[in-house]
């Protein structure tokens, strides 16, 4: 690994004020041990201008050299951050590209750490969701009556297994606004639902009923609203009526 810029910056100056004491000795005695003003002129010209070209040539490396390198060094750990920041986890560093400096690279270890626990962390978030999400599909499958949850739009988000038997057109890609319905009951079932998902209105106990005026299904169903109180959706619970009971119902 090389070194940081900060310590390459370090070394810079020390090497700077090496050559100047450098200097001043080599001028010290050159002035002691000349005997001939002209030797000692082009003595001290000849040191000067090679030190003040070596000099010059350091300040150069100094003042744009190093600025750029660090600036794309900070560029690239800024990209990455960028990257994480649109909630990029899944990013595979290479490490060789931070190696010219130390204080970056400990930077990208630093990141590549915190994105392992995030990563780790959302896995195991997502493993509660699924497992969560399973048991409330189980709880209300065995449920006796029908439940469906559809969206504004009549596009069917899920229904349980009590009505995916009674109605096999029903999917997770079905939508109720295009089912052609020949049975008078199922066709009020679901216009019923398709109203309250176009007004935006809770169902308590609606009834609903076929060619005879006997219940056949009791209705509920509760809007879904978003943070800003906006419908997305809406949950229906249908209550399916036996025959003796509907009888009862009529009388």
């Amino acid at each position: 690994m090389k070194k940081s810029f900060k310590r390459r910056f370090q070394l810079s100056m020390l090497l700077m004020l090496a050559l100047v004491i450098l200097q001043t000795v080599l001028v010290f005695i050159i002035l002691n041990s000349s005997n001939k003003l002209n030797e000692l002129v082009n003595d001290l010209q000849t040191i000067l201008i090679i030190f003040l070209f070596i000099i010059f040539v350091i300040f150069i490396v100094m003042l744009y050299y190093l600025p750029h390198k660090l600036r794309k060094s900070l560029k690239e750990v800024e990209d990455l951050i960028e990257q994480i920041s649109q909630g990029d986890y899944k990013i595979d560093i290479d490490f060789t590209t931070y190696d010219q400096d130390a204080d970056s690279l400990r930077l990208i270890l630093a990141l590549d750490r915190m994105l392992k626990i995030i990563m780790r962390f959302d896995q195991v978030k997502a493993d509660k969701i699924f497992e969560h999400h399973q048991r409330i599909n189980q709880l209300i499958n065995i449920l006796p009556q029908g439940v469906m949850i559809i969206s504004t739009s009549g596009e069917v988000a899920y229904c349980n297994d009590r009505l995916r038997v009674m109605y096999p057109i029903l999917n997770e890609v079905s939508n109720i606004n295009e089912f052609i319905l020949n049975d008078v009951f199922d066709s009020r079932l679901f216009n019923s639902i398709s109203l309250a998902l176009r007004h935006g209105k809770n169902l308590y106990n609606e009834k609903v009923r076929g060619d005879s005026p006997a219940t056949k299904a009791i209705l509920n169903g509760s809007i879904i609203r978003d943070r800003k109180g906006f419908a997305t959706g809406a949950v229906f619970v249908i209550d399916f009526i036996s025959n003796a009971t509907a009888d009862q119902d009529s009388i």
